[in-house]
């Protein structure tokens, strides 16, 4: 894994420094939790607030290899009810054999009132099969899995609590331990798809998200290998483009609809002129571009004395030392939200406090919970960037979308008489068309309940993308 150092002189040029992690200091599944949320049971519950998203991590190697061997029958329903699932046993600790649930918890999770429809489902995937192509430090390896292991449920003849018994198969329990990339998924949108290709596409889009913009990508698919990877069709099999495009259409718009943390452009292949047939020339074109920009990627506003003195005074700050941001952090954090930083470091310092204290409480569309957790699971870095993101940049009288980060470009000027030639250095950086119907006959599978799909076509969307991102540091 690659870091990239970056630092500015004292004459304002920035300066890259490139390292490579190995050995020891790799950080892999098994050091890291894996969640990111406050009070899981309650932000997964119909009484959840409607700004709670926790978050689960997912392994790339499970996204990107994952395909499904055999009869699919999976349905939206059935794939929410595996990530959760899996989140579930990623935060109870993913390297036990056995887990246990309520099905009243699952049943909230996923607003479902109906007991059968939920054991169906577990039917479901246990008898579903997927392979893996799974790589670790010593092998390499092709194995064959059903998605969930040893399902047994078990009524309380007394208190009528039903649990259900669940395994997580050994070489995932492996992946996800060893993995060294990942992605934050959003654990509370897949109840919201309705459609099965879309709790398959967005893992892949989460990820693709998450890297850093100097390696980040275009994926470009061809028809076939994205109705191959979504399990559309098996390998080799005839897709039906008039068909596929609309299944396509629909969960770009379901993504497009509940998933806040970052938007999706499509660039479909076109359609050919000439022959019988009019196959489809060209590939997709995925992009994705993030809706805040790091605080990370602005070059930190010049402190005078007093300000760096406020920030780095520890007299009657109650927090560990390792708890206090950098003052190049608050310096950045100023550029993005217009805030001075000795006032931002005042408010770090107040709502950690009230998060150890009053974890319940929230600060804009963060609870306290959620910082602490965050701080002590992922370190400082995390933490205040999510912090400023969800916290500082959200009001707490407007409880909306987060907003944008305001451009480098309109930041204010410093006052007159501050000194500009006391700075730190060091920083860490992670590293349509319209497609007519031809004679061939339409095939009408859609991946939702209902087997219908209304038609209608996302047009490519004007975004300006924002340049700077961490790796694998984004809150999907």
């Amino acid at each position: 894994m690659a870091i990239q150092t970056s630092h500015y002189r004292a004459d304002g040029t920035e300066v890259y420094i490139t390292s490579q992690l190995s050995g020891d200091h790799i950080v892999r599944g098994k050091d890291r939790r894996g969640i990111r949320s406050g009070d899981w049971e309650k932000e997964t519950s119909p009484a959840k607030h409607f700004l709670d998203s926790p978050q689960a991590e997912k392994a790339r190697i499970l996204i990107e290899t994952a395909a499904v061997i055999g009869a699919d029958n999976l349905t939206a329903q059935d794939i929410a009810l595996h990530e959760y699932l899996l989140a579930c046993a990623r935060r109870k600790g993913i390297e036990k054999a056995n887990h246990s649930i309520s099905m009243k918890r699952l049943s909230g999770y996923l607003g479902v009132d109906n007991l059968e429809r939920i054991w169906d489902s577990l039917e479901r995937l246990m008898a579903t099969r997927v392979r893996y192509h799974i790589t670790d430090p010593d092998t390499s390896r092709r194995v064959c899995v059903p998605l969930i292991q040893q399902v047994s449920m078990s009524t309380n003849r007394l208190s009528g609590k039903t649990l259900i018994d669940y395994a997580i198969p050994g070489v995932v329990r492996d992946a996800i331990l060893q993995s060294r990339s990942y992605t934050w998924i959003d654990i509370n949108v897949f109840p919201l798809f309705k459609c099965k290709y879309s709790g398959r596409l967005y893992p892949k889009l989460a990820l693709m998200a998450g890297y850093d913009h100097r390696v980040r990508k275009p994926w470009t698919p061809t028809v076939a290998e994205l109705a191959e990877f979504i399990g559309y069709a098996k390998p080799g099999e005839k897709v039906h483009n008039g068909s596929f495009m609309r299944v396509i259409d629909k969960a770009l718009r379901e993504i497009a609809e509940h998933v806040i943390r970052f938007e999706v452009i499509c660039i479909k292949p076109k359609r050919s002129s000439s022959g019988t047939g009019r196959p489809v020339e060209g590939r997709f074109k995925l992009t994705t571009t993030s809706t805040t920009r790091s605080v990370y990627s602005y070059k930190p506003a010049v402190l005078g004395p007093t300000q760096i003195g406020r920030i780095e005074d520890r007299r009657y700050s109650i927090l560990q030392e390792c708890e206090h941001p950098p003052t190049k952090y608050f310096a950045q954090a100023q550029i993005m939200t217009r805030i001075p930083a000795e006032e931002l470091s005042d408010r770090w310092r107040r709502d950690v406090t009230r998060g150890r204290l009053e974890p319940n409480r929230r600060t804009g569309a963060m609870t306290g919970a959620l910082l602490t957790s965050v701080l002590d699971d992922e370190g400082l870095r995390n933490a205040f960037r999510l912090w400023v993101a969800m916290a500082v940049m959200v009001s707490d009288e407007d409880m909306g979308d987060l907003p944008e980060a305001p451009a480098a470009s309109t930041a204010p000027k410093m006052a007159k008489g501050v000194v500009a030639d006391i700075w730190i250095e060091e920083e860490v950086w992670y590293s349509d068309d319209g497609y007519t119907e031809d004679d061939e006959k339409e095939d009408l599978r859609s991946g939702d309940e209902q087997g219908i799909l209304e038609y209608g076509i996302v047009p490519p969307q004007a975004i300006e993308a924002w340049e700077d991102i961490d790796d694998m540091d984004i809150p999907f």
